[in-house]
C-alpha cells in the first residue's frame, strides 16, 4: 500500500465535525464518458512544501486509502471550475469542508479547501499522472467486470476476505445468495431475497467500498441516479489483491519536486 503526506489536508478537514445525518441528497455523479479533470495523482504546492494528492473520480485518498467522497455541486460548474461537497467515509452527512478544482492549464489547477465559516485555503497543483491514460488507474469507467472475484480487507474494513459472484457473495467463508446489478457507472446494487442490502462501489485505484444499507432502503432508492444515499450501517474498504494501481501511484508520487 502506498503512503503519501496528507498533513496539509488533514489539518484543514479536522477543524470541523461532520454535519447531522441526512438520508438522501441531490447528487450529480462525477464520473462521465471519460475521467474528470481532477482524477489522478497531483503535487500540491503548499507553503509547507510539496504534498501529494490522490483523487479518483469521486474520492480523495488519504494515507493510501479512499477517504472522502466528492459530490459535485449542480449548477456551480463550468468548463474549468468544479465545486464539490465532501463526506468522510463512515459519516452520515456532508463534512462541512467544500472542495474546488479550477483548471489553470492542461495539467495544472488551483485546489481550494473551504471549511465552513472559515477563509478558504487555495494552493496550486500540477499533475504527476497522465490524464485518462488507458482509462486511468484511478478512473471508475469501463471496469464493471472487476467487481467480480476476490477482494481482501483493509484497515478500513471488518471483513478479511470477500468474493463476489453473479449470484453469490462470500464473506470470510460465509456464502449468501444474492442478486447484483449495475445501478450507476462504477456502482453495483446488491439485493438478497428481493431486498436491497448493499452497494459495491468502485473507489478507484485498487479499491472498492462495500456500503451496507440501513433497513428500509427500497429497490427504487437503490436504483435512483439522481439522489445519493449517505447514511449507511457501515462502509468497508476492500482491495483487489491483484491490483497494481498502488504501485503506479507510489511511482508518480516519487516524482514530486
Amino acid at each position: 500500500m502506498f503512503e503519501f503526506p496528507t498533513k496539509f489536508v488533514l489539518k484543514l478537514l479536522a477543524r470541523s465535525a461532520a454535519l447531522a445525518a441526512v438520508a438522501t441528497i441531490p447528487f450529480s455523479a462525477p464520473a462521465l464518458a471519460e475521467s474528470p479533470f481532477h482524477t489522478g495523482v497531483w503535487q500540491l504546492n503548499t507553503p509547507e512544501g510539496p504534498r501529494g494528492l490522490v483523487v479518483s473520480d469521486w474520492l480523495v485518498f488519504e494515507d493510501g486509502l479512499p477517504k472522502r467522497w466528492l459530490y459535485r455541486r449542480a449548477g456551480t460548474n463550468d468548463e474549468n471550475q468544479f465545486d464539490f461537497f465532501s463526506r468522510t467515509m463512515g459519516d452520515s452527512g456532508y463534512t462541512p469542508v467544500g472542495i474546488r478544482v479550477y483548471r489553470t492549464g492542461e495539467n495544472a489547477m488551483k485546489y481550494t479547501l473551504a471549511p465552513k465559516g472559515e477563509e478558504p485555503v487555495e494552493v496550486s497543483a500540477v499533475r504527476l499522472s497522465i490524464p485518462n491514460f488507458e482509462n486511468s488507474c484511478l478512473s471508475v469507467e469501463k471496469k464493471g467486470k472487476r467487481f467480480f472475484g476476490n477482494w481482501v480487507g483493509t484497515s478500513g474494513s471488518k471483513l478479511k476476505k470477500l468474493n463476489v459472484g453473479k449470484n453469490k457473495i462470500t464473506i470470510d467463508g460465509e456464502a449468501r445468495e444474492i442478486s447484483i446489478e449495475e445501478v450507476r457507472v462504477g456502482r453495483m446494487g446488491i439485493t438478497e431475497g428481493g431486498k436491497p442490502i448493499a452497494f459495491l462501489t468502485d473507489a478507484g485505484g485498487d479499491y472498492a467500498v462495500l456500503q451496507w444499507f440501513k433497513p428500509g432502503v427500497t429497490v427504487e432508492q437503490m436504483r435512483n441516479k439522481e439522489r445519493e444515499i449517505l447514511d449507511f450501517t457501515s462502509e468497508e474498504i476492500v482491495r483487489n489483491p491483484g491490483g497494481d494501481c498502488d504501485r503506479q501511484i507510489a511511482s508518480r508520487l516519487k516524482a514530486m519536486k
